[in-house]
């Protein structure tokens, strides 16, 4: 739920805390400490001038804590932040890397602790826990103000007084979702969206159950007294069928909503309230590839969203530190056995040998808002494999994989249009792989992007084509130069009617629409030989080689030139 107004004279009671003018003097003693460690967790974020500006204040924390002028910079800094799209999850993950950077640059790798700096060390953290405690109050108080619903915090308090009575309850942690994200509605309809909702959720429940609001649109509702699983999931099918009716606004208009639900019992599925609750959050979080409208919390979900944090925690490491890499697969005519091109397909592997399947990683990127740093690091990275390889003299052109969201991104070709020239790269050295999918969700925009990039000489291939949402009219209108072959199809074909017909609409369809046709996931002599005789001689796949790292592409180039 969107915070748009925030008392900010309030102000901040370090005391509440145990923190002393005494302990706030210790603190401001490591000032330099402190602010060295939020320039570097700064250095490590994708570069965004809103939290460049809340880190250039947070970085006067350590000398400004109780100065009730800093403290109203620092609460406007943080809902602006946070009014800009950064999630609570994003803002405590920066402060937890500044704390721990703290905690290094203090211990080290030392066996035995010096007192005092453990002191120390307890004070910084109390002091953190103090500004963020406050910011997160303040912004429910001022939920509470325009809504009359209560926040996290008290949906955690209650949870804690039935814990300690021993009373069963469950928790639902529900997301009404809108296809169109509700950038339709005015703001009178986005301002009156959360009473509405909340009015016809309390008339779904009984007297004793109690309405929350979570973070980041989500609503948590408390059902005390619950004996059973059964209870609830009646709940939750009452609320999907009641949101499937379009939601009436103030104004008069409506919106359709389609809701998302995850369930959990205290005490089977968690032993204190800061648990339960992650639970019934996990079981939601479960449910986004299914597009299933409610699950309950399993066991194994903990660990899974553990091991899946840990890996993306990596892969934020491995963002910042540059260690993805971009292995290289060959693209060859048939006929001649010549190199025609590459494919650079993502690789990553973790710090534990694991090799992550590339779309999990564009999965986390994507999720956790890293494109514009991915695309950056995938366009630089790019452009040194280009001219690494013609170095070595091999000068074939390189097939890039862009994100679905990239489309959308009416910077992208002037991020291209900077890279190419610094680089001294000719934008046709490249083709760029689109997916269908990628091109729905706005047309008219993905199209003037295509249009821009064409213009910068590159040219354009059409990913996995068959597998979507084709239609010949929106073929006929994108400026493609390629159209590739899903490799499902290529390895079907030889033993499958219906997918030979496939392959060869498809084959005929580019050449009849002045594009190039290229068969991916050829394996054997059989595939080609009938590729060839349905006219297409463009061909990737294990045959020829599999994905390879550049250098040991350029051997793999080189010797069949010898």
């Amino acid at each position: 739920m969107t915070i748009t107004s925030v008392d900010l004279s309030l102000g901040l009671e370090p005391a509440q805390f145990g923190l002393s003018d005494e302990a706030l003097a210790s603190f401001s003693a490591i000032a330099p400490l402190w602010q060295s460690a939020v320039h570097q967790a700064l250095a490590e974020e994708a570069d965004d001038p809103v939290l460049a500006e809340f880190a250039a204040i947070s970085a006067r924390m350590a000398s400004a804590l109780g100065d009730p002028q800093w403290q109203q910079e620092w609460l406007s800094a943080w809902h602006k932040l946070h009014g800009c799209g950064f999630s609570l999850t994003d803002t405590l993950s920066f402060f937890f890397r500044v704390v721990g950077l703290c905690e290094h640059a203090l211990f080290g790798e030392a066996v035995s602790v010096n007192r005092l700096y453990l002191d120390l060390f307890s004070i910084l953290r109390r002091s953190v826990f103090t500004a963020v405690i406050a910011a997160v109050e303040l912004g429910e108080e001022a939920g509470l103000a325009r809504t009359g619903i209560p926040g996290e915090l008290a949906a955690l308090h209650a949870l804690r007084e039935l814990a300690v009575r021993a009373e069963p309850v469950a928790v639902l942690s529900l997301v009404l979702t809108n296809r169109n994200r509700f950038g339709q509605l005015a703001a009178s309809d986005l301002q009156s969206l959360p009473g509405v909702v909340a009015e016809r959720l309390r008339l779904l429940l009984r007297p004793a159950d109690r309405i929350f609001s979570g973070r980041e649109d989500e609503w948590l509702l408390l059902l005390p007294g619950v004996q059973s699983m059964a209870a609830p999931t009646l709940v939750a099918a009452h609320i999907g069928q009641a949101f499937a009716e379009p939601l009436g606004l103030l104004s008069g208009r409506s919106v359709p909503l389609e809701s998302s639900i995850g369930a959990a019992m205290l005490p089977e599925h968690g032993a204190d309230a800061e648990s339960i609750l992650q639970a019934a959050r996990l079981a939601r979080w479960e449910l986004q590839p299914t597009r299933e409208p409610f699950g309950w919390f399993r066991p194994e979900m903990r660990r899974d969203w553990q091991h899946r944090f840990d890996m993306a925690e990596e892969l934020r490491q491995a963002l910042h530190h540059e260690t993805l890499t971009l292995h290289m697969q060959p693209q060859v005519d048939a006929p001649s056995g010549e190199c025609t091109g590459a494919e650079l397909l993502l690789r990553w592997q973790r710090a534990n040998g694991e090799w992550v399947p590339p779309p999990l990683i564009i999965e986390m990127i994507e999720e956790n808002g890293w494109r514009h740093l991915f695309t950056d690091w995938l366009i630089r990275n790019a452009l040194h494999v280009a001219t690494e390889m013609s170095a070595k003299g091999i000068d074939i052109p390189l097939s890039i994989n862009l994100t679905a969201d990239d489309l959308l991104d009416t910077d992208l070709p002037e991020l291209f249009a900077q890279r190419l020239e610094t680089w001294q790269v000719p934008g046709s050295r490249f083709t760029i792989e689109l997916t269908e999918s990628a091109m729905l969700s706005d047309p008219e925009r993905c199209l003037e992007v295509m249009r821009r990039l064409r213009a910068l000489g590159m040219r354009l291939a059409l990913d996995d084509f068959g597998t979507g949402y084709s239609s010949l009219s929106y073929l006929v209108n994108l400026p493609l130069n390629e159209i590739k072959i899903d490799r499902s199809f290529v390895v079907a074909m030889t033993t499958s009617e219906e997918h030979l017909r496939i392959v060869r609409t498809i084959i005929d369809l580019a050449w009849d629409l002045d594009m190039m046709p290229l068969a991916e996931g050829v394996e054997d002599p059989v595939q080609v030989a009938q590729l060839r005789r349905l006219g297409c001689n463009r061909m990737q796949g294990y045959l020829y080689a599999r994905p390879l790292a550049p250098e040991a592409f350029a051997a793999w180039y080189q010797a069949r030139l010898a």
